[in-house]
This record gives structure tokens, C-alpha cells and sequence, in this order.
């Protein structure tokens, strides 16, 4: 329970902050229909459920597919929650390509990959969480909740998917500490 509680809080406060990057650069336009993410409670709600379920896919593979999961000290579990917010900015420098986004989050996730959990199910777990929230983003921006200023694929970035990744490999991190 502890766990559930602490990745809900992480994601409902931290990512909705790091989402507020988006809202503020104009990546996802604040409108009147769309409201800044830090003043909307709809907004924690959806990023504390996020981060529940992005961190126990993480706990989900450990359990099934290897007998002990490494326990992150929570230095390393809170440095890889420091670089998701690092590439969130990133994701959200409406001045820099789609495609210069795309690069940078791909070598990041390849970074948090190395540094943090080089098992071949961090790979997998990062592409489950990437097609997961993904299409999350897809039917929620079909059903007009928000948009992205510089769609390329459905109405999302190419980029999102791999910030997914990113986010798949640090909440796990987070997940294992609690």
C-alpha cells in the first residue's frame, strides 16, 4: 500500500508538474477547454493513476520474470526521477525540431536504460508503458481534452512514446525504492 500511495503522490504533484512544462511552453496550449494542469484536478487525478500503473508494470515484470528485484537506493530511484524531469523540459523547447526532440529522448532513455536497469524486461516494460500511455494520449486527444501544438502521428509528437520510455524506466526506480 505504501507503494501505491507513493507513486499516486508522485505522479499527481511531480508529474503533473513536469507536465505543466508542456502546458507553459505551449507543447499542449492552455485553453480555456484545456486548463493549466496545476489548477486542474483532473489533471492530478489522471498523473497519480499514471504513476501507479507505470510503476507496477515495472514491480508486475520483476515479480514474473526474475526471482529478486533490485531494491534502488532512494538517491539513484530520485536521480532517475531528476532526468525524467530534465527530458520533459526537453520534450518541451517548442524552439528545437520534433526531430532534434526525438534524438535527445531517444539517447536519454538509452542513458536511463544504462545507468539505472539494464535488464532486457526494463526494455519491454518501457514499450508496454510507451504504447499504453500513448494511445491514453491518442483517445483523449480525439475526445478534445487537450491537443499538442506540433502533431505528427494521430494528433502526438513522435517524441511522446519515448518519453514514455523514459518515464517507464525512472517511476520503476521509484517503484523498487518504495
Amino acid at each position: 500500500m505504501r507503494r501505491i500511495i507513493g507513486l499516486f503522490l508522485f505522479g499527481a504533484i511531480g508529474g503533473n508538474l513536469y507536465n505543466s512544462f508542456h502546458a507553459f511552453s505551449g507543447t499542449i496550449p492552455v485553453t480555456p477547454q484545456h486548463m493549466n494542469p496545476l489548477l486542474d484536478w483532473t489533471s492530478y487525478l489522471l498523473f497519480g493513476f499514471a504513476g501507479v500503473l507505470i510503476g507496477l508494470v515495472t514491480i508486475a515484470f520483476d515479480r514474473f520474470l526474475r526471482k529478486t528485484a533490485p531494491r534502488p537506493a532512494w538517491p539513484n530511484a530520485l536521480g532517475a526521477v531528476a532526468l525524467l524531469g530534465v527530458f520533459y523540459f526537453i520534450s518541451a523547447c517548442m524552439f528545437l525540431s520534433n526531430t532534434v526532440i526525438l534524438i535527445v529522448l531517444i539517447l536519454g532513455f538509452a542513458l536511463l536504460w544504462w545507468l539505472y536497469d539494464r535488464t532486457w524486461y526494463a526494455l519491454l516494460a518501457a514499450l508496454l508503458v510507451a504504447a499504453g500511455g500513448t494511445a491514453v494520449e491518442i483517445i483523449l486527444i480525439h475526445l478534445n481534452v487537450y491537443y499538442y501544438a506540433r502533431p505528427q502521428f494521430m494528433g502526438v509528437a513522435f517524441w511522446l512514446p519515448v518519453l514514455y520510455c523514459i518515464a517507464s524506466i525512472a517511476t520503476g526506480q521509484l517503484a523498487r525504492a518504495f
